[in-house]
């Protein structure tokens, strides 16, 4: 029986990380500098803590918002009083709010792990917005802008966006070093701490409270649930899942003796497939579609390879014809492959007759390929064909917007953290599975009967499938009248394209209204 080998690890590191292993190169904020560099002196002091203020104005169809943003950084301590890391944040509020206690808080992350919260900032949330194509092709070169973003959340909510240490200009102090804060629970500790810390020095401990995460942020929303609540007396009004991983077991990382992601992504293959016509057979529309690749998927599918080597030659052969219409593949390429369309390979087969890729991460992008013969493309095209634009934007804002004259390294994504995080401790024995957090959710439910989830998938998105998210919520224990499921066209990053980011937008702030 043939299985799939390991992927090239640089592509494990692509898949891993998500939406930031492309664009982990530092970035560069502009030049001058408002706070000095340098470490504490010693391990019992820290630096005076940078804090700029500024007034800002959006103009939209919807009326006049006003808002001030904070750029600072927030010292932790450990319980010694001993400063052990600073975590730098942008955060928005409304200006003009009588009673701030009233009006909600959305602390917000990306994921990597590794990875700063820029993405999030500049392509969803923030009342900011990178002017990308949306039709994914190629942005080009600069001079790249931003625009207006009358779609932000922050009509709803303020906001604080989350750089973990080792990320943004995030950093450890004293005798800790980043490597300290590299793992499940060390990060989950270090931003539930982060939180804790925000909402007293600001004296929010009593607004509604939102966690907003993406990718691995969906992992690290689930283990922040009970250190928030249960650790730190800190209630929750809900939680935000964009992409979410929620177990690893679900997505495509390892997939040797494990069918399961097979099945939840072959609905985000039928959907790729789709967008560039190369299904067989004619759909009415992209639901017609899904509706009956997750059907398959989930019933004639997975009993097929349930059975595995046991399977009836007859059975097999009709379950390859059903995978043909689904993926446009070939009938052979798929009985090779076992009836077990690995989603690495299939982002360099389904075009390889044009001589393209098609983006992992959002399967609406191609790109030009070097080597037309081999297993796997080199890189994704999503990643190489959006990074240069939100680095650019975002060095840009912060000099120019929001006063942060610094020339410290800004790092958009660490790769060093995604290939040095620990697994969580209670999940290093010799039995040790997949990491799955929806327990830890659903705990969160029953601890909190107010706690609702809201969760976002992208219908083109090969990595954290929009399908696996559905399969996940749906065996967590979580009351279903507490879930709020919505899909939308587009990738991981589903936002950049326009008619998703409207939808997902008002559905974000409809969600939070609703409490």
């Amino acid at each position: 029986m043939q299985r799939p080998p390991h992927q090239p690890w640089c592509l494990l590191a692509l898949v891993f990380l998500l939406v930031t292993t492309a664009f982990a190169m530092p970035l560069q904020a502009a030049e001058g500098e408002k706070s000095s560099d340098a470490e504490p002196a010693s391990a019992d002091a820290a630096p005076e803590p940078f804090k700029v203020v500024t007034e800002h104005r959006l103009q939209s169809g919807a009326g006049d918002l006003r808002y001030q943003v904070t750029a600072e950084e927030i010292i932790l301590r450990d319980p010694d009083e001993k400063p052990t890391a600073s975590f730098f944040t942008i955060s928005y509020r409304k200006s003009g709010v009588e009673n701030p206690d009233d009006r909600p808080l959305t602390f917000i992350f990306n994921g990597g792990p590794g990875s700063s919260s820029i993405w999030l900032h500049f392509g969803l949330v923030g009342p900011r917005l990178i002017d990308i194509p949306s039709d994914a092709s190629d942005p080009g070169g600069p001079p790249y802008r931003l625009k207006d973003n009358p779609w932000t959340i922050l009509r709803a909510t303020d906001l604080v966006f989350v750089d973990p240490v080792g990320t943004g200009f995030s950093k450890a102090l004293g005798e800790k070093t980043s490597e300290d804060f590299w793992g499940y629970d060390e990060d989950a500790n270090s931003v539930a701490e982060f939180i804790r810390t925000f909402i007293t020095v600001h004296n929010r401990w009593n607004s509604p409270k939102y966690i907003l995460g993406e990718s691995y942020g969906g992992i690290r929303t689930g283990l922040l649930v009970p250190r928030l609540q249960q650790n730190l007396s800190i209630g929750l009004n809900g939680l935000i899942l964009v992409s979410p991983a929620l177990n690893m077991g679900t997505l495509p990382f390892v997939v040797a003796g494990n069918d399961l992601p097979y099945v939840t992504h072959l609905p985000a293959l039928a959907a790729t497939a789709h967008y560039h016509g190369k299904l067989p057979d004619e759909w009415a529309d992209l639901r017609t579609l899904l509706d009956a690749a997750e059907h398959f998927a989930g019933t004639d599918y997975l009993t097929a390879l349930f059975a595995g080597d046991t399977l009836p030659e007859a059975e097999r052969n009709r379950i390859a014809d059903q995978l043909v219409r689904f993926t446009g593949l070939d009938k052979d390429y798929i009985l090779r492959s076992d009836l077990r369309i690995y989603a690495i390979r299939f982002i360099k087969e389904l075009l390889r007759d044009e001589g393209k890729s098609v983006g992992l991460l959002d399967g609406r992008y191609t790109q030009d390929e070097l080597d037309d013969v081999g297993d796997f493309p080199d890189g994704d095209p999503f990643s190489a064909k959006t990074g240069p634009i939100y680095v650019s934007t975002f060095q840009r804002y912060l000099k120019n917007d929001l006063e942060v004259d610094w020339v410290k390294r800004y790092i958009g994504s660490s790769g060093e953290a995604n290939q040095s995080w620990k697994r969580p401790a209670n999940g290093r024995g010799a039995f040790a599975g997949y990491v799955d957090v929806t327990g830890q959710m659903a705990q969160g439910t029953k601890d909190n009967e107010s706690l609702r989830i809201f969760s976002a998938g992208g219908y083109h998105d090969l990595t954290t499938s929009y399908f696996a998210t559905e399969y996940m919520l749906e065996h967590s224990g979580i009351d279903p009248d507490r879930i709020t499921v919505k899909n939308y066209e587009g990738g991981h990053m589903m936002y950049l394209y326009q008619p998703a980011l409207e939808a997902l937008s008002d559905d974000i702030v409809a969600f939070i209204e609703a409490d």
